[in-house]
């Protein structure tokens, strides 16, 4: 099997990172803005602006080496590139700074901004380009999005206003906003949904999500511009949610088709600052783009604010940095250089609001995060021995304590897990339909002496180092994490399992995402990103259609088959959920999946993310949760539209 047909997660495309300079250069804040950077500056200092891309270039780091991609994204050259508004002075109080996710310490794809290349980082494409439709899992009875916003059930139109299946859920019809403009001033209509649809479709397997589409599509087309038709090659009453309504890391990005036409997609970077580039709906332009930050400059000529759809955003600049070790993002958050970063520490998120009181979390008290569509799990190559025999996983499973490892990893704030779903409310009912299973198939069940069972029942005795061994062989198990992620909680299960007798370890390479794409393996700890109010996506991740041989790419890294799993699946596929055999076949594929364990789900996912109110108010929270506040997500447009400055 070729590549990747859906975005590659944020732990698989973290590249490598030479270092950043002494500091990072934030070139367009006035003197009344500090200077960003690993190391902090005082609040007064000034910010040296950037004169060309030169001047940018003197803080850049020797080129990064991107971990290779199961499609790889054209090489980039990490020589900035600057616009001329870039050297524009904009105050820190009208400026918003991430720290992203991806890519750790600098950005590798300086010039890179088509977004389906497999192994863009997202470092402000992912808001630039909007939706045709948003959706909110976070949604309550008194809280559905944005003031202001419509929205129904978590659902919020955005570049569409409307969309419909036919009865059989075969032909799907999305209706465009009236208005709605590229950033060239050409309007955005339904014939760049079909062009985008089309593009992907004719270039399976090579840029993400474009298996999707070859699999899904039958034919898209423009009735005219606002009217866009796509029948699909069998019933699927979730094709919109899946791929046109971003949800966290989810979502396929419509492209403009007068400047992809006659492109070569799979090479086209979509970049060239000098022609505007990258054309996008949203109100950003990109006036910056170096290894160590990017620059996204405000349009006041926004689709938006011209047809009254919404209100300009009320920063006049976005800054995006890469993604940064915890003790950098620390010191940032502390002394107001970042107003959010990627998820921190649990630790390491309290040791931030003590420094720096006009930090925020989502909850006031414990787990003080946000419950995030990612569960963590333990997955092995599951076609490498011993690895590939379920008993064997299984034996790994009870030799591990998840009370603890909230306990120790998570200092008591967090949740552990059982099944590869987040525990959203609209997924409890899920969760409660499979409890049942979990009686014969005790997943929660931290007992070392079955452990020792099977492992003898296997052939493995210990060594005399007290580990299990056979034929004179260790079983080994290095765990590999992409680096800054799970060091909380690896060293917890590390301990656990040399306890029960396997001799486990871990490391963190810089080429994680190579590792885990090829099934280089023997354990990952990753997450399990797609559903959030139904199972269905989730499941399909553990299709053995999008697994490989070891040694060649695979958009999911399980490698393990089941072919009544995989039968099962693509049954749920086309019904509803309110169709009477969803729940059954969902019952069918869960008992398979618990019984066989392809993974070990660990604990639930959460977001421990202070941002800060020093400059920008209005962050979702428990009692406004309109959507959640990381920054990396694409749903990131609905909280930049919706920050206030801070009253100084």
């Amino acid at each position: 099997m070729a590549t990747d047909s859906r975005p590659i997660s944020r732990r698989r495309v973290l590249f490598s990172g030479i270092g950043l300079g002494a500091s990072v250069l934030l070139a367009a804040c006035s003197s009344s803005a500090p200077a960003a950077g690993p190391t902090p500056a005082s609040s007064g200092t000034n910010a040296p602006a950037p004169t060309a891309a030169p001047a940018a270039a003197a803080t850049a780091a020797p080129k990064p080496t991107a971990a290779a991609q199961p499609t790889a994204a054209p090489a980039s050259s990490p020589t900035p590139v600057a616009a001329p508004q870039a050297t524009k002075q904009i105050p820190r109080s009208q400026t918003l700074i991430f720290s992203e996710s991806d890519a750790v310490n600098q950005f590798a794809d300086v010039q890179i901004m088509n977004p389906h290349l497999p192994g863009i980082a997202r470092s402000g494409w992912h808001f630039a380009f909007e939706p045709l439709y948003l959706y909110n899992p976070y949604w309550t009875d008194t809280v559905c999005g944005p003031p202001g916003m419509e929205c129904k059930n978590g659902e919020i139109p955005w570049q569409a206003e409307s969309y419909s299946y036919n009865d059989d859920s075969t032909e799907l019809t999305i209706k465009i906003r009236n208005g709605v403009t590229w950033s060239d001033g050409q309007p955005f209509t339904a014939n760049d949904v079909a062009f985008t649809i089309n593009m992907l479709k004719d270039n399976s397997p090579k840029l993400t999500w474009s298996v999707d589409m070859k699999q899904w599509v039958k034919e898209a087309v423009a009735l005219d511009d606002h009217t866009a038709k796509i029948t699909l090659t069998g019933p699927n009453p979730r094709f919109m949610f899946n791929y046109f309504e971003f949800h966290e890391d989810q979502g396929v990005v419509i492209v403009p088709e007068h400047i992809f036409k006659g492109q070569d997609p799979t090479t086209f970077t979509n970049f060239d600052m000098s022609k505007g580039w990258p054309i996008v709906t949203g109100p950003w332009q990109l006036t910056l783009s170096s290894p160590d930050q990017k620059f996204w400059d405000r349009r006041d000529d926004w689709w938006g604010a011209k047809t009254g759809f919404r209100p300009l955003p009320k920063m006049l600049r976005i800054i995006d940095l890469p993604n940064l070790l915890d003790d950098k993002r620390i010191e940032l958050l502390a002394s107001n250089q970042v107003d959010c970063t990627h998820d921190l520490q649990p630790a390491n998120a309290l040791a931030a609001l003590a420094r720096n009181p006009k930090l925020e979390m989502w909850q006031k008290g414990s787990p003080y995060g946000v419950l995030d569509y990612w569960p963590t799990s333990m997955f092995f190559n599951d076609s490498r021995p011993p690895f590939n025999d379920p008993d064997i996983r299984w034996a790994v499973n009870h030799a591990i304590d998840r009370d603890q490892v909230v306990q120790i990893g998570y200092h008591g704030a967090g949740q552990k897990s059982n099944l590869p779903l987040p525990f959203f409310p609209a997924m409890k009912p899920y969760v409660d339909a499979v409890s049942d299973v979990f009686q014969k198939y005790p997943i929660y069940s931290y007992d070392v002496n079955k452990t020792a069972q099977i492992m003898q029942s296997k052939g493995y005795a210990k060594d005399q180092g007290g580990f299990w061994a056979k034929g004179g062989k260790r079983l080994s198990m290095v765990i590999q994490l992409s680096p800054s992620f799970f060091l909380d909680i690896t060293p917890v299960i590390v301990a656990q399992l040399r306890k029960a007798g396997f001799d486990a370890s871990f490391k963190s390479p810089t080429n994680f995402g190579t590792i885990e794409a090829t099934g280089d393996f023997d354990a990952v700890l990753d997450g399990t990103g797609g559903s959030v109010n139904e199972p269905y996506t989730n499941l399909s991740f553990f299709q053995s259609k999008l697994g490989a041989p070891t040694g060649q790419p695979a958009s999911r890294p399980y490698r393990w088959t089941n072919a009544t799993f995989d039968k099962t699946v693509d049954q749920l596929a086309n019904l509803q959920t309110s169709d009477p055999k969803f729940m059954s076949l969902y019952h069918q594929a869960m008992e398979i999946w618990i019984q066989e364990l392809p993974g070990i789900p660990l604990v639930q996912h959460y977001l421990y993310m202070p941002v800060n109110t020093t400059y920008w108010t209005g962050w979702p929270d428990e009692n406004n949760p309109y959507i959640d506040p990381s920054n990396w997500h694409r749903t990131s447009t609905l909280f930049i539209h919706t920050l206030t400055p801070t009253q100084q």
